[in-house]
């Protein structure tokens, strides 16, 4: 029985000692009931080992003596009974007593992990090497629940934000021999995204020397906040979110703090901009001049300056820097290179803007210059018409009167040329001047159509020829007018045709009309050589009357177009040498056709013949009987 209970003993005291490595996961907490207890219990059960031992050896003893067969002294029992009895009882005691401290151990480390459970935090043991991670305390309260806790440090990268480099973290204290730690993770939560957390504890070596990391993961947002901003993102998310450049150098120009603008500035990864790096460290690790560095000598206390700084990729900064009591240097960098690009766009705008109002000035001295002399010119041009439509007036006046005063003397030349061609006194002697009479007659007659048409052109000029509208058919003045024109077409053997829709009814002058046909109809005739052809056509086309003259004579150029209908101007080649005349019948004919309303149109080609077209309203005997009845 007392063996029985003995080895209970042993093995209550090695589960004793389990929490052992609860206590060395919290001692960064600094809890030194656990560690007492734990110094205990080795204690204990070393002097537990020693006891047994004996009690052991007494009961051997005893058991040999006893069943050997050399006789035993009874003093020499006893002694051994007692000494068995004495060590199994000290035994009994001190287990114990064990037992007391080691539920007072228990207590103790079973308080400070409720603590630690209740602030939310987790206890972390990191083996540095193989990168086993070993967690105590609720980890669904951390990581997202149905999903396994990580088990290597590989496992845990996945929980941890993009930009906080921990390994690197980590990289750095082994190298400086750093010991206690305490850095910000972001770990990925599913409700609120990132969860930062604070990563405190020590690097120790275990007896292989291989280094592990044993600490605390506690929450900033739960153990930093202040009260009333649950919720709230914390100082070094905000700080990092920034999106102005911040970096913060120590009196010993080292790196206390820089954000995520800082780092993409200067193009410097995260792992080679950790707290304590110097400023050496950072510009060796990138090719960019740093605007935001630490100056050789220390600055004003209290005092805040501006300044401007263009990087190498053009990008501009202003840089605000203020000296703490400590000798800290807080920079702060703001990108203003849109604002200066506007200034250097508002600057080219401006120059150009003078450029232009001293070009706009140059215009106006220009413009004034030559309204100056437009002035001069108006006033010339004013002083020149009024000289030329007096000339004009006087041209009329004077082609007028020469006219009436020719047509007197032509008309006796005319008369009397007659009588003597019909012989009304008697047969000239000598037949010669038969022929004679004959040529002065057609002359006169000649003369006197081109004193006819100065004064019609002149009367058109002088707005002193009048219309007398009147209704009447083409068929009537087609007859007139072929009536007039046939013996010259029968004498140059030219074919005389007409067609069309003869009974249009039209409204207007008839005599101009017909001294508008007739005009035509005889420089068709005159220019078509012998065999030709000259139709008259009359026909209703898109809401207008058109009386067509064609003939198939010598055509006109295209270029010469133009200048028909102009007075006294004439085409000449060399199929209209032979052709006299003023060249104002065409002149008077697109006057007349234009004093009713209509157009003249002519179309040529040379060696095919010419068309000319007259176009004229088509009128509403209503609407005439009703202009004329107001």
């Amino acid at each position: 029985m007392a063996l029985h209970e003995l080895s209970q003993t042993f093995s209550n005291a090695r589960a004793v000692d389990a929490p052992r490595t609860v206590a060395l996961s919290l001692k960064s907490d600094a809890t030194r009931a656990p560690s007492q207890a734990s110094g205990a219990l080795v204690e204990t059960r070393q002097l537990l080992t020693v006891l047994g031992g004996t009690g052991l050896a007494a009961l051997g003893l005893l058991a040999i003596l006893c069943f050997g067969s050399t006789p035993v002294e009874p003093e020499v029992v006893a002694f051994c009974i007692g000494a068995a009895a004495l060590s199994l009882v000290s035994c009994l005691w001190m287990c114990r007593r064990s037992l007391d401290r080691a539920e007072a151990a228990r207590m103790a480390i079973a308080c400070h992990a409720q603590g630690v459970v209740a602030a939310g935090a987790l206890g972390l043991r990191w083996n540095l090497v193989t990168g086993d991670l070993a967690w105590s305390g609720d980890t669904s309260r951390v990581f997202t629940a149905g999903e396994a806790q990580p088990a290597s440090f590989r496992d845990f990268r996945h929980w941890l934000h993009p930009d906080d480099f921990l390994y690197a973290s980590i990289s750095q204290a082994l190298k400086t021999s750093q010991k206690r730690v305490n850095w910000p993770v972001r770990i990925k939560d599913a409700e609120t995204g990132w969860r930062t957390f604070q990563l405190k504890g020590e690097i120790s070596s275990s007896p292989q020397g291989a280094p592990a990391f044993e600490g605390l993961l506690v929450p900033a947002d739960a153990s930093e906040s202040p009260q009333g901003l649950e919720g709230f993102p914390s100082l070094p998310d905000i700080v990092e979110s920034l999106p102005i450049s911040i970096a913060i150098w120590n009196r010993e120009n080292r790196l206390v703090l820089c954000n995520r603008k800082f780092r993409q500035l200067y193009r410097v990864s995260a792992a080679a901009a950790l707290p304590g790096t110097s400023y050496e460290a950072i510009k060796a690790q990138t090719q960019e001049a740093i605007a935001q560095r630490p100056p050789e000598g220390r600055g004003v206390v209290g005092r805040f300056q501006l300044q401007e700084r263009q990087l190498g990729d053009g990008t501009w900064l202003q840089i605000g820097e203020y000296w703490t009591g400590e000798g800290t240097l807080v920079s702060f960098g703001t990108d203003i290179t849109m604002q200066k690009q506007t200034q250097h766009r508002v600057l080219e705008r401006e120059q150009q803007m003078r450029a232009r109002v001293d070009g706009f000035e140059q215009s106006r001295r220009q413009l004034e210059i030559q309204a100056r002399q437009l002035r001069e010119l108006a006033e010339s041009y004013n002083e020149e018409k009024i000289r030329a439509e007096a000339a004009n007036q006087a041209k009329s006046e004077f082609l007028a009167n020469v006219s009436h005063e020719l047509r007197t003397p032509l008309n006796a030349i005319i008369g009397f040329s007659e009588m003597m061609r019909d012989g009304v006194l008697g047969p000239i002697g000598n037949p010669k001047y038969e022929s004679y009479v004959k040529d002065i007659h057609n002359s006169g007659r000649y003369l006197l159509e081109m004193i006819n048409d100065i004064l019609d052109m002149s009367k058109i000029e002088a707005g002193r020829w009048t219309l007398s509208p009147e209704w009447f058919t083409m068929s009537d003045v087609f007859q007139e007018c072929l009536s007039v024109v046939s013996p010259v077409a029968m004498e140059g053997s030219v074919e005389l045709t007409q067609s069309g829709n003869t009974g249009i009814p039209l409204h207007g002058d008839r005599r101009a009309l017909k001294q508008v046909l007739i005009n035509l109809l005889s420089n068709a005739i005159k220019f078509t050589p012998q065999g030709g052809r000259v139709s008259l056509r009359a026909y209703r086309y898109r809401g207008s009357i058109r009386i067509a003259i064609a003939d198939t004579g010598v055509g006109i150029p295209k270029h010469d177009l133009g200048r028909l209908g102009r007075p006294f101007e004439q085409v000449s080649n060399q199929l209209t040498k032979g052709h006299k005349g003023t060249g104002l019948g065409l002149a008077i004919s697109r006057s007349l056709i234009e004093m009713h309303g209509g157009k003249l149109d002519i179309k040529s080609r040379v060696g095919e013949g010419t068309t000319v077209t007259c176009i004229l309203p088509v009128q509403d005997e209503k609407d005439i009987v009703g202009r004329e009845a107001a």
